[in-house]
């Protein structure tokens, strides 16, 4: 989940939290409200019973009509029930039905004198009275219809009250968080943009004093450090392996020099053999680390053309064979009836790769044979690079492609641990891919390279 829709979520619950908080005060005061509002009607109405009996001594149905006509009290459904000090039935409106009420409650109202509780829908006040000295007990029970209704009424309108400004709110913290980290997102942008020939570049914001103006500024900072890091170790590199590259050549004349002399004792010959692979791999290693600080330039970038990888790999070949003579290639293409065979690409870095895969076929294997596959396929151009050797370890094969890296059946052999690390710089640079794959029951290890069909067509160089 993106931070805008996080921050954008966290508001907007927090609001309806809040404001559903608010809506629940607002309802239960409305209640709270209406009850006391009802309970003071109940009781004004108990009030003026009391007085109809203090000045009607003798009372039945019509004296009450009488006395209560002119009074609106508001009161529905209302019956109202006097016992006289035995708490027997003296005067009820109820009419046609059998008169119930709670004596307990009854009774307690010798003590706590009023008394209000609910039935089912109605509501109903119970007090005391002592009325020209004489004991009554009055009940009044009645339905506050109106109340309930506009509480009834007050709940749906806060209840669309609230999902419509849980709706509105959710939509205008979106769009405001959007608003607001707009500019991040372009800060994202530009930073995604920034690769090892663009590390001078420093990413532009217009804001001047708030967060992502600050983190621009450190942003800039830490790309000013790195840029001259890796320059300082760029032009280390590159000054050592080519001033490396001289002495080195002019060892491997003297001692070519020396080795074809007549007259050379065995051992002496022997060591000056010796000494010539070392120095041929100290020279391999020096071009290897020349080859990879110069993966980190800008001028690798050039304008990749279209060529044809049957030649490429020829070419790799008779390179290897200069060297390992005895190396033999077995050739085949597949998939489509009519291959191109060609690609958009560097032919100098391809053929270094195929290079590199080569001498690895060529020093690790059991007889010096590598086999080449090239299928071709309206997606993808796959080459696959086969030979037989030693059975790598599970902790060998997931580190193959990483520098400097040997497995157990190298200890035997000089090398850099180089070279299957510059083949994946190389198909990382053609947006390409290398995978590595061992076939234990065989003894066969397979490098398959896949080239997709945009790379292909069209590809354009991506840095390292």
């Amino acid at each position: 989940m993106t931070l805008k829709k996080k921050i954008a979520i966290s508001f907007s619950i927090a609001f309806s939290i809040l404001f559903g908080i608010a809506m629940l005060i607002i309802y239960y005061a409305s209640v709270d409200f209406r009850n006391d509002q009802f309970r003071q009607r109940l009781v004004d109405k108990l009030d003026y019973i009391s007085h109809y009996i203090a000045n009607t001594p003798s009372f039945d149905r019509e004296s009450y009509k009488t006395y209560f006509q002119d009074i609106e009290d508001g009161l529905f459904y209302e019956d109202v029930i006097i016992l006289d000090k035995h708490k027997k039935l003296i005067f009820s409106t109820v009419k046609d039905k059998t008169i119930t009420w709670n004596q307990a409650i009854i009774n307690r109202l010798d003590n706590e004198k009023r008394i209000f509780y609910k039935q089912d829908q109605y509501e109903i006040l119970g007090k005391y009275y002592l009325i020209n000295k004489q004991t009554y007990y009055l009940l009044v029970k009645a339905q506050d219809y109106s109340g309930n209704e506009k509480l009834d009424h007050l709940a749906i309108v806060l209840t669309i009250l609230f999902l419509l400004s849980t709706l509105l709110i959710w939509i205008f913290s979106y769009n405001l968080i959007l608003r607001l980290l707009h500019p991040l997102d372009r800060l994202k942008k530009d930073i995604t943009q920034i690769n090892a020939s663009k590390l001078t570049n420093p990413v532009k914001y217009t804001g001047n004093t708030d967060e992502i103006a600050v983190l621009t500024q450190a942003f800039n900072t830490m790309l000013k450090r790195l840029s001259s890091a890796f320059e300082s170790q760029k032009e280390f590199n590159a000054s050592a392996s080519h001033e490396l590259r001289t002495p080195l050549a002019r060892m491997s004349f003297q001692l070519e020099n020396l080795r074809h002399q007549q007259q050379l004792d065995e051992n002496v010959s022997h060591v000056l053999d010796n000494i010539a692979k070392e120095t041929q791999h100290l020279s391999e290693v020096t071009n290897s680390l020349m080859l990879l600080s110069k993966f980190d330039s800008a001028t690798l970038q050039t304008t990749y053309q279209e060529e044809r990888i049957d030649e490429i790999i020829f070419t790799a070949y008779e390179k290897v064979t200069k060297a390992f003579s005895d190396l033999q290639l077995d050739f085949s293409i597949k998939g489509i009836p009519d291959p191109k065979l060609t690609l958009v690409c560097s032919a100098q870095l391809i053929e270094i790769a195929f290079v590199n895969l080569f001498k690895n076929a060529a020093l690790y294997s059991y007889h010096p044979e590598v086999s080449v596959v090239i299928h071709e396929s309206p997606t993808q151009l796959k080459v696959r690079v086969t030979n037989h050797g030693a059975a790598l370890s599970t902790t060998d094969q997931k580190r193959i492609f990483d520098a400097f890296s040997r497995g157990e059946n190298a200890s035997e052999t000089t090398g850099s641990g180089l070279g299957l690390r510059i083949v994946k710089r190389i198909m990382d640079s053609h947006q390409a891919s290398v995978e590595y794959k061992a076939n234990t029951q065989h003894s066969a290890h397979t490098f398959t390279l896949r080239f997709p069909k945009s790379t292909i067509e069209n590809s354009d160089p991506l840095p390292l």
